[in-house]
């Protein structure tokens, strides 16, 4: 017997503020972790929670994407070297204003929609079943990849 995937279930309730039956059933995709998105901006959070976790990947993407894909959503802000994006050392932490805190939360929404970004190219490159990269055989089925 095979064991059910776990899904955490859908709140009726988001933040206060019910959620909408279309965004419900949708809860796991790109279009509800904007809607999540708009949500915190509607009471004045500029900056966001990041919600990349809650979003699953397409079913239909072969093994070597959905690794890549993995490796984006798990690339986390490092709050501490403050580093922007790819987030390696050499990227300097130079803040403008005083409000050291307030750079970093601009640095992490940063780093968490870029992150994101990659991850829908990802996801974009994959289900059009034209890369190379693709660990199944093409859609025609003759073998050939472009």
């Amino acid at each position: 017997m095979t064991k059910p995937k776990y899904f955490v279930d859908v709140p009726h309730r988001y933040l206060d503020i019910p959620v909408p039956a279309d965004v419900r059933a949708r809860w796991h995709t790109w279009e509800a972790a904007a809607w999540r998105r708009s949500r915190h901006r509607a009471i004045n959070n500029l900056f966001p929670p990041d919600q990349r976790y809650t979003v699953h990947a397409p079913a239909a993407m072969c093994p070597h994407h959905q690794e890549s894909w993995r490796g984006y959503r798990n690339m986390d802000f490092d709050p501490v070297s403050g580093n922007r994006w790819p987030g390696h050392p050499g990227s300097p932490f130079i803040p403008v204003g005083r409000d050291l805190a307030r750079v970093r939360e601009e640095r992490r929404c940063e780093w968490d929609e870029k992150a994101s970004a990659q991850m829908r190219l990802i996801e974009d490159i994959c289900l059009s079943g034209r890369s190379p990269q693709c660990d199944r055989p093409s859609p025609a089925g003759d073998g050939a990849s472009l």
